[in-house]
């Protein structure tokens, strides 16, 4: 199969076409592209900021999912809970930091399998928190201390540390697959 003006990773596998190229050049072009780039501070205070973001989301939403998954039974649900906004503001700290990046850089994350499959777990984790949230959650928020889980709030929590590991592994192969960075 031709891959005509597409852009191909060395193994073959495309993700970008002509018009995710056009929006990588626009992107880049801009004021806020071209500033983030040139400056010396933003890039790595970002970095700094990502990493304390994922770890307050990481452990603070992975020490909920244990719990969720039958772990540390004489914490009660809603205690571990009650940690749950720390992790929002991880999350939101993330959020910023990595539209910042991509703002900076498209060319290294559209191209590339390891950002694409980031973007699913952290699609999966979104899903997952909001199927908690709709039926999970008030059947198993306000189990106290030593109470056993539900099986499904074991299974959302499952997912849940599965899909967050799966975002910082994917995150931290975005150098070492492809050929972008």
């Amino acid at each position: 199969m031709d891959g005509g003006d597409r852009g191909r990773p060395s193994d073959g596998v495309s993700l970008s076409g002509a018009h995710m190229d056009t929006f990588v050049a626009w992107m880049e072009s801009t004021a806020v592209s071209r500033a983030i780039v040139a400056s010396r501070v933003i890039w790595p205070v970002c970095e700094i900021v990502h990493f304390i973001g994922l770890s307050l989301v990481i452990g603070i939403a992975g020490f909920f999912d244990l719990r969720l998954m039958g772990f540390m039974k004489r914490v009660p649900v809603s205690a571990a809970r009650d940690l749950m906004p720390l992790a929002i503001v991880g999350f939101l700290l993330n959020l910023t930091t990595g539209a910042t990046f991509f703002i900076g850089k498209p060319h290294q994350y559209v191209g590339n399998v390891a950002w694409w499959a980031k973007m699913f777990c952290l699609l999966l984790a979104g899903l997952n928190a909001m199927f908690f949230e709709t039926t999970v959650g008030a059947r198993t928020i306000n189990l106290g201390a030593g109470a056993e889980t539900p099986r499904s709030a074991k299974i959302v929590g499952a997912v849940s540390l599965a899909s967050w590991l799966g975002v910082l592994y994917w995150g931290r192969m975005l150098p070492y697959i492809g050929s972008a960075f």
